[in-house]
């Protein structure tokens, strides 16, 4: 199986910059978050806008569709964290208790957990099915802002601005740091949750062992330097993504670590946020206010029910 190269489609999302773009769970449809302070739920294969979710008071950063494609977990700039209901497009609860900026949202694997990670240096993890105001815990290990987070089934990892990668352990309640000397700002787990793939704000990318912290291969080629810049794993892992501030997205090759493939967004500089589709060799990105599907050259499209 190949990987996405070329253009399929782009859709101009009418919401300010894109601040993050992500598929769902069946990569059938995607969610933007906006600086307009909306979220906007996307069918990006037939370039249809299905829903507008609004509400944020401020720019929205980050969002995620939960593990049915029923809810939605956002979070942005006016410190809040929110839980929506897909269909209806209410705001089913509002969670504030972080100091600053919400960076990222993260639903656990049953989806009754939202994990928000803050430039106040904490993770929260928010109970979808409480009525309390106050997080299920707060974990304040970090010295800097938290950029990232990923979640297993027993284990969620952060990133932070602060050098550490931090992994917490649920099943044993224990905390394991590694520090890599630059400030992170990305992370994501390997489909087998042995690997850990990091975004470095010193042009790299670094594959590390999880259990041992020993740094496995390189990824270098792209710009990272000023800017949260996301990457991440393709649909069967053999290889790396990532954007980059030179307006491209790159590919490399999981264990050679060379630059298999480049995508080119005409006029953009910068390009930060990518998703992957689950299942296939299809990479949405966003830049400015863009988004862009990109498919396999010998993929057709797909006839939809």
């Amino acid at each position: 199986m190949g990987l996405p190269n070329v253009l399929n489609k782009q859709l101009s999302c009418k919401q300010g910059a894109v601040r993050a773009v992500r598929f769902n769970v069946d990569g059938n449809y995607c969610l933007t978050a906006g600086s307009d302070k909306s979220v906007k739920l996307w069918n990006p294969h037939k370039s249809v806008l299905l829903h507008t979710y609004m509400g944020h008071g401020y720019e929205v950063l980050d969002v995620q569709a939960s593990c049915d494609s029923a809810h939605i977990a956002s979070g942005g700039m006016d410190k809040s964290v929110f839980y929506w209901d897909v269909s209806t497009g209410q705001i089913v609860r509002k969670f504030r208790g972080h100091a600053g900026y919400v960076n990222a949202v993260k639903f656990n694997e049953q989806s009754t957990i939202i994990l928000s990670a803050s430039i106040d240096n904490s993770v929260c993890a928010w109970d979808c099915r409480s009525k309390s105001r106050e997080p299920a815990q707060i974990m304040r290990d970090a010295k800097d802002s938290v950029t990232s987070i990923s979640v297993s089934d027993h284990e969620i990892l952060t990133a932070s601005l602060d050098h550490c990668i931090r992994c917490y352990d649920l099943r044993t309640g224990k905390l394991h740091t590694d520090d890599l000397g630059c400030s992170l700002n990305c992370v994501t787990f390997t489909k087998d949750g042995q690997c850990i793939l990091v975004s470095c704000l010193d042009n790299t990318l670094r594959l590390m062992d999880k259990s041992s912290g020993e740094i496995l291969s390189e990824y270098e080629g792209h710009k990272n330097e000023s800017y949260r810049i996301e990457s991440c794993l393709n649909d069967t892992d053999t290889h790396v993504v990532s954007g980059s501030e030179d307006g491209k997205v790159y590919f490399w090759d999981l264990i050679e670590g060379t630059v298999a493939e480049k995508l080119n967004h005409q006029g953009h500089k910068v390009v930060h946020s990518i998703s992957f589709h689950p299942t296939k060799p299809i990479l949405l990105t966003a830049a400015e206010a863009n988004i862009y599907l990109w498919k396999e050259n010998n993929e057709e499209d797909e006839k939809e029910e």
